[in-house]
């Protein structure tokens, strides 16, 4: 087992009784409670904007979160050479199933509950009203123009490898469904939600997955950490979780509809917020991926990773063409 660096430790205010060493971090049991130690690679100012989250989160009742625990200057990180650690509350859990219906429900409730209590947000570290919130509808239209580019540069080509070959197989599926999420939203819609973030100071979590939710033993389910939060459309973290789920559950759209009721239980989605939404879930984010890997690429003749990944999201394609059309008749 790796040793526990003792500089580090004397940086906060608590006394080991025990140690484990698991996936480059350290679990720790302490006269304060159960804690996790890990190495992170994050600006201090990124740091510092996690624990003001944190720090509102609690302010406004939203506790199922490993809060971060500050040391004895109360700085939210220790600081061992050049790197830094940080100390958050550990609560022992497993990884939520995304084929059980009950912890999909329950990562979706957790998700607006966070939402709520993550608004009105005013920071000392970081400006909301400076802050670059993405355009959702000029990205889609941006990614359009590139993969119809991308298609015509791998048309030219004299000799196509296999991933090329599959891709012109199929890429004019996904090309429909980019205009089809583009068509159902527009330019002032996405400025909408841009500027309701900066209004209203919304937090979103920027990084919301199956392995960020864990559920402990008595059924309660906790986020995990918010390392990467920032101001944003919090309407994009359902986007995602969801689009995961749906990959997971061949595109079930009554699991898709019920899971969209779940959390509107919790937090209302507005008008726009739905329109986005329903764009969000017909738009082909995992093509659209692979296309920008493929670009940003600087060895065409070594594509086994494109190969399998393309593989991988067409054997639900059609499945997903047909959701796409029942999404935007919602």
């Amino acid at each position: 087992m790796r040793p526990l660096n003792k500089e580090i430790i004397s940086q906060y205010d608590i006394n080991i009784r025990k140690y484990q060493y698991i996936r480059s971090a350290y679990y720790l049991e302490t006269n304060k409670g159960k804690f996790l130690l890990r190495k992170v690679d994050l600006p201090k100012e990124q740091i510092l904007f996690d624990y003001e989250v944190d720090t509102h989160l609690k302010d406004n009742n939203f506790k199922s979160i490993n809060a971060i625990y500050t040391t004895k200057k109360r700085i939210p990180y220790a600081v061992f050479g050049e790197q830094l650690y940080m100390m958050q509350n550990y609560i022992e859990g497993e990884e939520t199933d995304f084929k059980n219906f009950e912890d999909l429900k329950n990562t979706v409730y957790i998700l607006a509950e966070f939402h709520k209590a993550a608004r009105n947000m005013i920071s000392k570290t970081r400006d909301a009203d400076k802050i670059n919130v993405k355009n959702i509808y000029d990205y889609y239209t941006k990614r359009n123009i590139q993969n119809t580019k991308l298609k015509k540069g791998i048309v030219a080509l004299k000799q196509k490898s296999k991933f090329e070959i599959m891709f012109l197989d199929h890429c004019d599926h996904y090309t429909r469904l980019e205009q089809m999420a583009l068509d159902g939203i527009s330019r002032d819609l996405a400025m909408q939600l841009t500027q309701k973030v900066k209004c209203d100071h919304t937090i979103a979590h920027k990084d919301y997955m199956y392995h960020t939710v864990n559920k402990t033993n008595t059924r309660q389910y906790i986020i995990n950490n918010v390392d990467v939060c920032n101001y944003d459309i919090q309407i994009i973290d359902l986007a995602h979780i969801l689009g995961r789920i749906m990959q997971k559950n061949d595109w079930d759209v009554e699991v898709l509809y019920e899971l969209i009721k779940a959390y509107d239980s919790k937090k209302t989605l507005l008008k726009e917020e739905f329109e986005m939404l329903k764009a969000m879930m017909i738009y082909p984010e995992k093509y659209n991926s692979i296309c920008t890997k493929y670009l940003g690429s600087k060895r065409r003749w070594n594509y086994n990773m494109f190969e399998q990944k393309w593989q991988n999201m067409i054997i639900y394609m059609n499945l997903q063409i047909e959701a796409a059309k029942m999404i935007k008749s919602w």
